[in-house]
């Protein structure tokens, strides 16, 4: 098949290029990966817990940012493309069964499975540094970064097992950084729009995976209070979405950091929406249990979506300074972590609700007072 790479600009209007067939296939592979993730948390939802949670969601969403980025960019939809999408769904399959082990001290299968998937990535923009001289310094340094990182990776298998987390922290800071040198060179050939698409994607797939917790929740625990609660878990997640998406047009048209800021500050919402999952989750086995809520099961709910709402803060302050949405979501999120270190004595229902009730007046706000318009970036 001919190849059909295009030069694109970082434009707010952008091409009318979509996710194919197969990205959306692909990113049906990470539903996988986030919920592994969240049974994860679920299971220790401590401090610690949740510090490793995150900790492990960071490799897993870069690899599925790393193949969107070059899908948006490269995609020939050849069969050397499809193969490497492929062969890297093969390798989320493996990072998913390994995010138990690596959680646990056995992160051998996760460590493996991820140098696989960067290194795949860097063999695909090598393949974009010999077919398109125009991308190469861009390609050129992707190569590199992928290929340290993946390195570094490899390499903390000769660690203990209590130091490897040190030399993953130094290969994401190296994956990190190269998409922000990325960002100043000439050729710049990723399609904005399509960028935003796929991360809206992204965003259903975790507000999924929290929708299927509250239900899987619910089902294992039918109680009456056990269904408010879960009542109250779908306004969390519905909220969330109207939220992001109300104001969801593509990718901000500024500088570089403004850019940058929004791809990486994703992560906040990811990660707060499947921890706020787990934490409604918590809820509706506290209300069946008739139990108050201790501090350790209102962490996921309460740091969840008041990181979700630092992320969609920090997006709306980069990308459209520090305006009253942006205050209304960063006031709102200490508000939501107020409630969840002060709930001490609520009952679950009352706790969940209470955080569903003020994250809803926190949307009708900013709904209401500063309305989306026509042309606004992404959050």
């Amino acid at each position: 098949m001919a190849e059909q790479l295009v030069e694109r600009g970082f434009g707010v209007g952008g091409s009318e290029r979509h996710p194919s067939w197969l990205e959306l296939f692909f990113d049906l592979v990470f539903v996988a990966a986030v919920a592994a993730l969240g049974t994860q948390l679920h299971g220790d939802h401590s401090l610690p817990g949740l510090v490793v949670f995150a900790g492990l969601f960071v490799p897993v969403w870069w690899a599925w940012r790393g193949f969107a980025w070059y899908a948006s960019g490269f995609d020939t939809d050849d069969r050397t493309f499809r193969a490497a999408l492929l062969a890297g769904m093969v390798g989320v399959a493996a990072l998913s069964a390994g995010v138990h082990g690596a959680a646990r001290g056995d992160s051998a299968q996760f460590v493996i499975a991820y140098a696989s998937l960067l290194l795949i990535l860097a063999a695909l923009y090598a393949g974009v540094c010999w077919r398109r001289p125009a991308a190469r310094a861009l390609a050129a340094w992707q190569v590199l970064g992928y290929g340290v990182g993946a390195a570094l990776w490899l390499v903390s298998l000769g660690l203990d097992e209590s130091v490897r987390p040190v030399l993953w922290a130094m290969a994401m800071l190296v994956l990190m950084v190269a998409p922000l040198i990325v960002l100043w060179q000439p050729a710049r050939a990723f399609d904005a729009g399509h960028i935003a698409e796929r991360y809206g994607l992204f965003t259903i797939i975790v507000l999924g995976e929290a929708v299927v917790r509250t239900i899987e929740g619910l089902h294992i625990h039918g109680s009456t209070a056990a269904a408010a609660v879960a009542l109250c878990g779908f306004v969390i997640a519905a909220t969330m979405w109207w939220v992001y998406f109300a104001r969801y047009r593509s990718m901000p048209s500024g500088g570089p950091v403004s850019r940058f800021g929004w791809a990486q500050v994703h992560l906040l919402i990811f990660v707060g929406i499947v921890a706020a999952g787990v934490g409604v989750q918590l809820g509706i086995e506290a209300a069946a249990a008739a139990r108050t809520m201790l501090l350790v099961d209102r962490l996921p709910l309460g740091v969840g979506v008041a990181g979700y709402l630092i992320g969609m803060g920090t997006i709306r302050a980069l990308t459209r300074r520090l305006d009253q949405v942006a205050v209304v979501r960063l006031v709102s999120a200490g508000a939501v972590l107020l409630i969840a270190l002060a709930g001490f004595g609520l009952v679950p229902l009352a706790f969940v609700a209470v955080i569903a009730g003020l994250l809803l007046v926190e949307a009708l706000i900013e709904l209401t007072r500063a309305p989306a318009h026509p042309g606004e970036a992404s959050a």
